[in-house]
Parts: C-alpha cells; sequence; structure tokens
C-alpha cells in the first residue's frame, strides 16, 4: 500500500506517498552522504513522477542541479516549490544561494528576505544559515551599515553558540570593510572641498 491517510496538525487528512517518500530519502542519501548526483537526481525525479508537487523533492532537486553546476535548471525548481508554497523559507533561501552564486545579489538578498518574513517556528532550525547568507550577500554588496544590523539581530534571535559563530566569522571583516568606505568618503569630501576652493 503507497498511501496513507494522516491526520495533520490542522485538522485535515494529508495524504503520503510511501513510493515518493522512500525514493526522496534515497536522493538525500545518495546526494548528501555519498555525492552520487546522478543516482540522487534520477530518485527524486521519480518521486516527482509520483508527486509532482511535493514541495521537500523540488527543493531536493534544485539542490542537486545546483551542485551539477546547473543553476539555472535550480532555479525552476525553487521557483516550482515557492509557487506550490509561497512561504517556503527554504526555498527561497536555497534560491537566495542560487541568485548569489549567478551574480545577481540584489534579487539573492530580496529571496532572503521573503525567507525571514516566511519564518514559523518549525523553519527555526534555519535561521542560522539565513543570517549567514544574508550578511554574506550584504558583504558582497558592500552594505556594510545593513550587515552590521543583521549581525546585531542574529545575536538577539540565535542560540549563543550559532550568534557566537557568525561573530567570529564576520564581525572584524564588517568593522574593517565599514571603516575603509568611512575613510574612502572622508578623503572624497576633502577632495571636493579643495576642488571648491
Amino acid at each position: 500500500m503507497s498511501k496513507y491517510y494522516k491526520n495533520s496538525s490542522s485538522g485535515e487528512n494529508k495524504v503520503i506517498n510511501f513510493c515518493a517518500e522512500k525514493l526522496i530519502r534515497e536522493a538525500n542519501n545518495y546526494f548528501i552522504h555519498f555525492r552520487d548526483y546522478n543516482t540522487a537526481l534520477d530518485r527524486v525525479s521519480k518521486a516527482l513522477s509520483l508527486e509532482p508537487v511535493k514541495i521537500k523533492a523540488l527543493i531536493l532537486k534544485g539542490e542537486i542541479l545546483f551542485c551539477m553546476d546547473k543553476e539555472k535548471e535550480s532555479l525552476e525548481y525553487f521557483d516550482m516549490a515557492i509557487n506550490a508554497d509561497p512561504y517556503s523559507v527554504e526555498a527561497y533561501g536555497s534560491k537566495a544561494g542560487t541568485l548569489d552564486v549567478l551574480g545577481k545579489q540584489q534579487e539573492a538578498l530580496d529571496c532572503c528576505q521573503k525567507a525571514f518574513e516566511s519564518m514559523s517556528s518549525k523553519d527555526a532550525h534555519l535561521l542560522p544559515s539565513l543570517y549567514d547568507q544574508k550578511i554574506a550577500i550584504l558583504l558582497r554588496l558592500k552594505k556594510y551599515e545593513e550587515a552590521r544590523t543583521a549581525l546585531k539581530k542574529c545575536v538577539i534571535s540565535l542560540p549563543e553558540e550559532d550568534s557566537n559563530y557568525l561573530i567570529s566569522c564576520y564581525e572584524d571583516l564588517i568593522e574593517s570593510s565599514y571603516k575603509k568606505k568611512q575613510k574612502k568618503f572622508e578623503m572624497l569630501k576633502r577632495i571636493q572641498l579643495k576642488l571648491v576652493n
């Protein structure tokens, strides 16, 4: 028997396709543990043939394609996941990472923001990686003040171990970049004053 009805927390009955779930687990194992992207892709594609709108399968296929250097194809699967669930924090986060790699930092930052806006308690485990991603993108965009603010927010929002790790990764980089930007700004002001006089 491949389908089972389960009473969800919302009181709705959900259909679970055990064959699709098994294929997704296998795909995840081949992807994560063995780095066998072709087998993982085969398994997740089979799962999607059984359940075409399975969010975790769409995201997993996008992530596999990303690792196979098929970034544009991976974006299609992240978009499918977002279309199926406009509050999928994981889909927005994965899409943001892909856009960042493609050099589309502003779009990546917008996806990060949507992920933060969609955050619920069930997604709390994704917060450290989202803050990491957001701060890295802000630094690439040279938005040092915003990166500093995001780092401060992570201290409030994350467990101490996670926030300490992010602070150790980014605090010195943010501060030195911010100071360099301020020096350039001051130098530019002095040059402008000399030109005016």
